[in-house]
């Protein structure tokens, strides 16, 4: 690792042909100049420079140390630039997650219209509703529902969405309506286990509240499974509104005790660094936010 940096130390004294003009550009005292390079002569076990009190010279074995020193320096500042353009231009591949449901009905769309955008950009989208561990797994961001438990990352909240207490008109004709969350101990739920107490419900009414515990024979850990069960008549469930709405309005669904307020779920785009974002990542969370925003 020295070496690396007597070699860049080597390249400006040569371009400078001088240590004191290499001092100036580096900011550095020319006696560490001198020093670094004496170092760097005695590590490869030649000489590399004539000196005189008027000038520099490059020995022989100078001469082709320096045309390897240069390549690593270009290499070096081209490195530098990509990264630069990087952090600056929206380019090469995003890495998303988000759960099945968000996924496929809401990220989706949004996907292919920040590509449409920014067709320098390529996504690679990742459909999980277990959470994923973004460090191992290359993430650029996760879009996550809930809190957010990874102390080391930083959140960026889109919104909240209204949850709705649904079930199918087959469900309601067999087992009646509840119309008050009490009742809803006597009902069938389908129970999402990915919540930290899926049992256990609050609602709100004219700032009154109501507990429910509540059972079900069907626990699932998936949203796709809760929103087919609730059409296939299976029992009630609470889900996001983006989820059911258009079920709701074609009479495929219908909401249970509208009147009550049942939650709200948070929806948080999840990234790893504040500080060093790349454009790529700081633009789609604004994309994503502002999509967000228009729908509810």
């Amino acid at each position: 690792m020295d070496n690396l940096r007597r070699m860049v130390i080597f390249f400006h004294v040569v371009k400078a042909q001088s240590f004191s003009g290499a001092a100036r550009q580096l900011g550095i005292a020319r006696s560490a100049i001198s020093r670094h390079i004496s170092l760097l002569e005695r590590d490869i076990g030649t000489r590399l420079l004539n000196r005189t009190t008027r000038q520099l010279s490059l020995t022989e074995a100078g001469k082709t140390y320096f045309q390897s020193c240069a390549r690593i320096v270009a290499e070096s500042e081209a490195a530098t630039q990509r990264i630069n353009q990087l952090q600056d231009e929206p380019r090469g591949t995003l890495k998303i997650a988000a759960p099945v449901s968000i996924g496929n009905q809401f990220l989706t769309p949004v996907v292919r219209a920040f590509m449409q955008r920014y067709t320098e950009v390529n996504i690679e989208l990742l459909l999980d509703d277990e959470i994923v561990d973004m460090v191992a797994e290359n993430i650029d961001v996760s879009i996550r529902v809930g809190w957010l438990h990874d102390s080391s990352l930083i959140a960026k909240k889109l919104g909240d969405w209204p949850r709705f207490l649904c079930a199918s008109p087959g469900y309601i004709e067999k087992h009646g309506r509840p119309e008050i969350p009490a009742q809803l101990t006597d009902h069938e739920w389908i129970i999402f286990t990915r919540l930290s107490a899926p049992h256990h419900w609050t609602f709100t009414k004219n700032k009154r509240q109501e507990q429910v515990q509540v059972k079900g024979r069907l626990r699932t850990n998936n949203a796709g499974v809760i929103h087919s069960s609730l059409l296939a008549g299976v029992g009630i469930a609470a889900q996001i509104s983006f989820l059911v709405e258009e079920d709701i309005s074609s009479g495929q669904l219908e909401r249970l005790l509208p009147e009550w307020d049942c939650g709200k779920a948070g929806v948080y785009a999840v990234y790893q660094d504040r500080i060093y974002q790349q454009a790529k990542v700081r633009l789609f969370i604004e994309f994503v936010s502002e999509e967000f925003n228009r729908l509810i």
